[in-house]
């Protein structure tokens, strides 16, 4: 494009802002406001019936159900730590975890 097409699309631009920003938007009507409002309100109910719930509810008695065993029985896996940190014998991997 050269200078003078610019500056006629500029000047379009300006006077096409102006003429937007100087109009005025007509009242809305009350009955297309009410049947929006029913199109929402219609799309905007989840037809779950419960099944959320109880999936939450049975995901959270696994997790206690989980704790309560990890407690209760342990897994193994904390003697497993103590035994690599503290049963090293030469305690290579102790200073290695040290950053040394």
């Amino acid at each position: 494009m050269d200078g003078n097409a610019t500056r006629r699309l500029e000047r379009l631009e300006a006077v096409l802002r102006a003429a937007h920003a100087q109009r005025e938007t007509p009242p809305p009507d009350p009955g297309m406001i009410l049947s929006v409002l029913e199109t929402i309100k219609a799309q905007a109910e989840p037809v779950t019936n419960g099944v959320w719930w109880r999936m939450a509810a049975g995901a959270g008695l696994l997790a206690v159900a989980t704790v309560v065993l990890a407690l209760f029985f342990g897994s193994g896996l904390e003697d497993e730590l103590g035994r690599f940190l503290f049963y090293d014998p030469n305690g290579q991997v102790l200073i290695s975890l040290l950053g040394v």
